[in-house]
């Protein structure tokens, strides 16, 4: 088969999103299929390459310095490269903006249209920090992708389908196919030097990993009001972040007064990330809505004890009280009790960890994959 995927973002850009589209492209190339796929140009990228046997191509975009602008004019510009994919046998748009125009090219060129559905929101909007219009926007868009004439829809979560579905998509042309997890992340990696070279030997341990710069999806606010609640009953307790945006944050630690507490790695390599999650002793985050949660999935299959929000996707990912406990959203305070609960009970921080692994054996790539060439195979014979 010959896929073609249509998404505003994509390499060198990576997120979550771009992590899943370049995990599941791989291996359908590694498989003897086609991909080819349609992105926006950010700036410092090539019109044209191929990546790990992906054919590449970008559309011009205006911003392309600014990933957040830029993205939003793609579903536009994308249009001039209708002829690039017209020896697809399979288009698949994902979520957002690329799904507002991507049916499109399928009508156009007779091509079966797949709607990769990463998350729609919903109601979570009115919790994030974008500004009233953007609040108001958005739901319109979820509900006019969804009303869009796809063929099909994949999610990562039965959440995402019930979010699909909440805004109109028929329930009958939905599968879900979830996240896998790489094989780097496992149980007992040794990170006894790095414990010694952040000075953390005997101290307690809890964090996050991820975006500290988003629009109020992560729920950062709430995690760093709970850092200050945790180092009140537990001082020698560090909060360790890893990811982008930790100037964001910055103001806020200041003004809690708990600079010495916490410990920013800022943005690190892949080869580091599993070693970051080994390093704490909690895995803490207060995601308002998540498509997957794949941080937390990462977290669990190294054998950390997860602290998450009860919320959307997590649910799926965090077994309450067998991998980690699950909070109230938007709540500080039990965020914080939960992640002095588990720092303060080893016994039951161990039970935890040891069972991550085992529950997140399901999450793998080849999985996934199969659930998508199941879809794929219903349209192309």
């Amino acid at each position: 088969m010959k896929i073609a995927v249509i998404s505003d973002l994509f390499y060198p850009h990576v997120g979550g999103g771009e992590y899943y589209l370049m995990n599941i492209e791989k291996q359908l190339v590694e498989q003897g299929h086609d991909v080819i796929h349609l992105t926006s140009r950010l700036a410092g990228s090539k019109a044209n390459e191929t990546v790990d046997g992906i054919n590449v191509i970008r559309s011009w975009i205006p911003f392309s310095n600014n990933v957040m602008k830029g993205r939003f004019f793609f579903p536009f510009t994308n249009l001039t490269k209708i002829k690039e994919l017209r020896d697809a046998d399979i288009i698949q748009s994902v979520t957002y903006p690329a799904a507002v125009t991507g049916w499109l090219f399928g009508k156009l060129l007779k091509k079966p249209n797949i709607l990769f559905c990463h998350e729609f929101f919903r109601d979570y909007w009115k919790f994030m920090r974008s500004n009233i219009l953007a609040k108001k926007i958005y739901p319109v868009v979820e509900n006019f992708i969804a009303d869009s004439p796809y063929d099909w829809a994949i999610t990562p979560s039965e959440y995402s389908k019930r979010s699909l579905i909440d805004a109109g998509f028929d329930k009958r042309k939905i599968s879900v196919a979830y996240h896998g997890i790489d094989e780097k992340f496992r149980p007992n990696i040794e990170v006894g030097s790095l414990r010694k070279k952040y000075n953390l030997v005997g101290k307690k341990t809890f964090g996050f990993i991820g975006r500290m710069d988003d629009f109020g999806q992560k729920g950062i606010k709430y995690l760093i009001e709970a850092a200050k609640l945790v180092v009140n009953e537990v001082p020698n307790a560090r909060l360790l972040l890893a990811g982008t945006g930790y100037n964001n944050v910055k103001p806020l630690i200041k003004k809690l007064g708990i600079e010495k507490f916490v410990i920013n790695f800022g943005k690190i390599p892949d080869n580091m990330v599993p070693k970051f999650y080994s390093l704490l002793d909690v895995f803490s985050g207060a995601s308002i809505a998540e498509g997957f949660g794949l941080v937390y999935a990462e977290a669990s299959r190294c054998g950390r004890p997860v602290v998450a929000t009860n919320t959307s996707s997590i649910p799926e990912i965090v077994i309450n009280k067998k991998t980690g406990l699950l909070v109230p959203s938007r709540n500080s305070e039990s965020l914080a009790n939960a992640i002095i609960k588990l720092l303060n009970n080893k016994k039951l921080a161990k039970k935890f960890g040891k069972n991550g692994p085992k529950y997140t054996k399901k999450f793998t790539w080849e999985n996934s994959l199969k659930k998508h060439i199941e879809v794929y195979e219903k349209f192309v014979e």
